[in-house]
């Protein structure tokens, strides 16, 4: 079976674009951490696992100072505070909203209430979805994560960012 030249071409552009995609363009997207690497998907399972975890146990011992409605609306705060074009992020009302919580069943329920949701770069999905100890690591400085975490010891709270 012969192959024509317009054929050949064909192929040989559709063999050149999936090379060029495979040897540079993949590697070059997780160095720039565009693109997780394997190491990080299993990670970020192993988290996600973790934090399920804390949040099925700790609801079973603990009952939450508010309502799951109450905890909705303040995620959805959070949410509008960090999960959008960082240019018009409140990073200060996110470290406000959560130190609003009193005890653990309080952090597990927010948590819960958040879910995963899409963070956004000037109207742009940017990642996949992430939980919402994800964005805080991800949004607030180190400072703010500190003051938050200072703030659940004081409380005698065991989660931690």
């Amino acid at each position: 079976m012969k192959i024509d030249k317009q054929t050949q071409g064909t192929i040989l552009f559709i063999g050149g674009i999936a090379a060029a995609y495979f040897l540079l363009i993949k590697p070059l997207a997780e160095k720039l951490g565009l693109k997780k690497t394997k190491q990080e998907k299993e990670q970020e399972k192993k988290q996600t696992a973790a934090v399920d975890q804390y949040v099925k146990s700790t609801l079973q011992k603990q009952r939450p100072t508010k309502s799951a409605g109450e905890w909705a609306l303040v995620a959805n705060q959070l949410y509008q505070n960090m999960g959008y074009s960082r240019v018009s992020d409140n990073y200060a009302a996110a470290g406000v909203n959560l130190t609003k919580v009193k005890n653990d069943a309080d952090v597990a329920s927010l948590i819960n209430q958040f879910g995963k949701r899409q963070e956004y770069f000037l109207g742009i999905p940017t990642g996949g979805l992430s939980t919402l100890p994800e964005f805080v690591i991800r949004n607030l400085s180190r400072s703010k994560i500190e003051a938050v975490n200072d703030n659940y010891k004081r409380k005698n709270i065991k989660f931690r960012f």
